[in-house]
């Protein structure tokens, strides 16, 4: 747990026209209830609003926050969502990525990257080792997307070089093929909240969700690919 008096550096607000909705405040009382930034996994179903969730708790953290994602395209996103809802400043919001490498706020602030950026091991350019090792010796509050693909050696990687005093693990399903989603426990935290989508729907929170099964025939050469692939991961799978 991170003692919230300690630090108050990051100065974010949500906009004035921004309301939480019951839920999400449930699971940030659940988060920070003690006084304290518990590190954890919050679990909400798509369209549930876990951006606004992660915002509202990079707020309280009251640290710089390195905010993780999947893919390039997510990190556009969620630097769109924190300019969307909070007050921060632009240059407070950092991208690195292959493409945009921005400088690092001086004092606090988000730097908005993929897994594999932080993670990768090889040889990497001026710029990018720069911004690195800057990640490197800074504390943050980690903001985790889509944290079920997190055992994933890659992403253990991650939590391994960067420091840390709060993490917070963001997903819509905490399921993975293998057997290391409990991993999760002591690389993030426990579960810390989960909601019912089907309480969300009745509220009118998300929208119903109707599933349409179309069955099509597999050609041979897709049908020999697909058994190949499930012999290679079912093969892994013994081995590990």
């Amino acid at each position: 747990m991170y003692d919230l008096s300690f630090d108050d550096t990051q100065k974010i607000e949500l906009k004035p026209q921004v309301q939480a909705r019951p839920y999400q405040e449930e699971s940030l009382s659940i988060m920070f209830g003690t006084g304290r930034a518990r590190s954890g996994i919050i679990i909400l179903p798509c369209g549930a609003g876990k951006s606004l969730v992660s915002i509202s708790a990079s707020r309280r953290i009251c640290k710089s926050c390195l905010c993780l994602a999947t893919s390039v395209v997510f990190v556009d996103q969620w630097t769109e969502q924190f300019k969307r809802w909070s007050t921060i400043r632009e240059d407070e919001v950092c991208r690195f990525t292959a493409d945009d490498k921005e400088d690092l706020h001086r004092n606090a602030g988000i730097v908005v990257t993929t897994y594999n950026m932080v993670a990768f091991g090889g040889i990497r350019s001026k710029e990018s080792e720069k911004l690195i090792e800057e990640i490197r010796n800074r504390e943050w509050g980690l903001i985790m997307d889509e944290v079920h693909v997190v055992p994933a050696q890659v992403f253990r990687k991650v939590i391994s070089i960067t420091k840390s005093h709060c993490k917070l693990g963001l997903t819509a399903t905490l399921v993975r093929e293998d057997d290391r989603i409990s991993d999760l426990n002591f690389l993030i935290g426990p579960k810390l909240y989960e909601t019912n989508w089907l309480d969300l729907v009745k509220c009118g929170f998300i929208a119903n969700v109707q599933c349409t099964e179309v069955q099509c025939p597999m050609t041979k050469e897709f049908m020999e690919k697909y058994l190949k692939k499930e012999i290679q991961r079912k093969s892994m799978h013994f081995m590990r």
